[in-house]
């Protein structure tokens, strides 16, 4: 026999929009040689993550995607004061506990998703202005790109990728 709590709210309970969360766990893989890293965030259900995908600058050949990852965290970071440097540890157990803000919004199945760049949280290391400039640019980024998804029969629909990332 089962039992139906008819108290529960109808539809997901998830957060949409900007939600201020705790890294519980952090994943690394990696997808026809792109590398990845999954999030996975305390108080949310494991269903609920944010991937960051790996990009590289055109110009530079240099990884930009995840470093910004760890840097709006703040983790794996030493920063050298004689020579005005930092170096990135990206292992991915640097991750684990560090506050971030991450925008949630409701994909075109309805289900709760995560936009793939995160944004830091005001500290000694950014301003509340630099918090406020990297979550517009977040939201410009979501805004401007077309997202990939299956129907509900299965198929995939027809979709012009505009992001630098590896779908």
């Amino acid at each position: 026999m089962l039992t139906l709590d008819l108290n529960r709210p109808v539809g997901s309970t998830f957060p949409v929009g900007w939600t201020t969360v705790t890294i519980d766990n952090a994943v690394e893989g990696e997808y026809n040689g792109t590398r990845y890293i999954d999030l996975f965030f305390k108080d949310q259900p494991e269903t609920l993550k944010c991937r960051v995908w790996s990009a590289v600058n055109a110009k530079t050949s240099e990884e930009f995607a995840i470093a910004n990852l760890f840097h709006h965290a703040w983790a794996g970071i030493t920063v050298d004061e004689a020579t005005n440097t930092a170096t990135i540890d990206d292992n991915v157990r640097h991750l684990i506990d560090r506050v971030i803000n991450v925008l949630f919004y409701l994909n075109d199945d309805g289900f709760t998703d995560a936009v793939g760049r995160v944004a830091p949280v005001v500290s000694q290391h950014f301003t509340e202005a630099d918090v406020s400039k990297l979550k517009s640019s977040t939201e410009r980024y979501h805004a401007g790109r077309n997202k990939t998804s299956t129907g509900l029969n299965g198929t995939a629909d027809t979709v012009t990728e505009t992001a630098d990332v590896p779908f």
